[in-house]
């Protein structure tokens, strides 16, 4: 049972790792395009390009880990995750910070794709929808405090601080994997390394109507979710008269509520609803926040309270489809986990960078990107889902 417990905080506190670093400075994006006297979209885009390396590297590490198993894969990840929080607390330039973040971006693809493999290990079934729901309240639940302490970082120590601060949790969660990590991929074979084997393995994932239709699923949810922390800190800071503080705590208290309460439910509702159920009600929800941000616009235009209540509603809706999404995509393929693992998670990771990209450059002076983006992306995957997956 303390095995089990050691393992649960390990994999969240790693799980956690990929989103954090990606999120925990987004309210210095003004901050950081006034001190470097970089043009705000390309501070922007130094979110999405982080995205870009979590979600190619993933590629590499999936097939790794079959073949040598987790730990090593995860290890070598932190590592190179360090080395580009580095990077980014000695840029002076923008060029500088994009490619700490492309760095750090390919080491966080290690745990972006491994976490998922080492829990699909534990667990299966209905029993992994039910525990993943359980991880992901605590991992929504800290996942939202990362702009809340980079707000408050951003006020008191400038927006270094953050990079830092990302120094010291990776050295953590790099120490409790050396130590405490014991190997959960009991099929890992040097065999699985071979590229006819990779090709082939691969190839199943793709010709799988559950797998892939679930997947561009996450692509296009992700993406939406993932665009808030673009466009938001800039709409809601620059233009609709927040502090990076305020910003910050508003992420936190009213995303993390939302994600707790999601999550708990659903970890209680899918044994009584099923999983597709649930995520119908995902979308459904989640594109009624993309409509009521769209509607207020228009009726009250650029106001901090509209936004604010569009996107608690959002990560309320989206909460339902990660789990059950994750465990319809992963049942069939518990022998492969380390495969579909990296390809599911390349594909999610994918659409944050690609609509993260587009919403980048995007004018910003108003919440249309976003409404659009909350609408379009939500309705995409549901759509897909429908048409593959049903």
């Amino acid at each position: 049972m303390k095995q089990h417990a050691f393992l649960f905080i390990t994999i969240v506190l790693v799980a956690c790792l990929t989103q954090f670093a990606s999120d925990i400075y987004a309210p210095s994006l003004p901050g950081i395009s006034m001190t470097l006297h970089a043009d705000i979209n390309w501070v922007q885009w130094s979110l999405s390009i982080y995205m870009v390396g979590v979600a190619l590297s993933q590629l590499i590490y999936g097939p790794l880990s079959e073949g040598i198993g987790r730990k090593i894969p995860i290890l070598i990840g932190l590592s190179i995750l360090l080395i580009g929080s580095l990077i980014c607390v000695f840029s002076f330039a923008i060029k500088g910070l994009l490619i700490g973040r492309l760095v750090q971006g390919c080491g966080a693809g290690a745990v972006a794709a491994l976490w998922r493999s080492v829990f699909r290990d534990v667990f299966e079934g209905e029993e992994l929808a039910k525990y993943s729901s359980y991880l992901v309240v605590f991992i929504l639940f800290i996942i939202p405090g990362a702009p809340a302490l980079g707000g408050f970082l951003e006020h008191y120590f400038g927006w270094r601080a953050s990079f830092i601060f990302m120094l010291g949790y990776t050295l953590i969660a790099l120490l409790l994997m050396i130590f405490g990590f014991k190997e959960t991929n009991i099929h890992h074979h040097k065999e699985r390394l071979q590229l006819r084997y990779i090709g082939k393995t691969f190839l199943v994932l793709l010709k799988s109507p559950i797998f892939m239709g679930t997947t561009l699923s996450t692509f296009f949810t992700y993406g939406a979710f993932f665009s808030y922390f673009v466009a938001g800190p800039v709409v809601l800071i620059t233009h609709a008269g927040l502090t990076p503080v305020e910003f910050g705590l508003i992420t936190l208290i009213g995303g993390g509520v939302a994600y707790a309460l999601s999550g708990y439910l659903n970890g209680k509702l899918v044994t009584r609803w099923g999983m597709q159920k649930l995520m119908r009600l995902g979308w459904c929800i989640s594109l009624v926040a993309g409509v009521f941000m769209l509607i207020t616009y228009f009726l009250t235009g650029v106001q901090a309270w509209s936004i604010i209540a569009s996107v608690i509603a959002f990560y309320f809706g989206s909460t339902f489809i990660w789990p059950n999404a994750f465990s319809i995509a992963f049942t069939p393929f518990g022998s492969i986990a380390g495969y579909a693992g990296a390809l599911y998670g390349s594909m999610q990771i994918g659409g944050a960078a690609v609509l993260g990209s587009l919403v980048s450059f995007l004018p910003d002076s108003t919440q249309l990107p976003l409404a659009g983006t909350f609408i379009i992306g939500p309705g995409l995957a549901w759509l897909i889902y429908e048409k593959w997956v049903r």
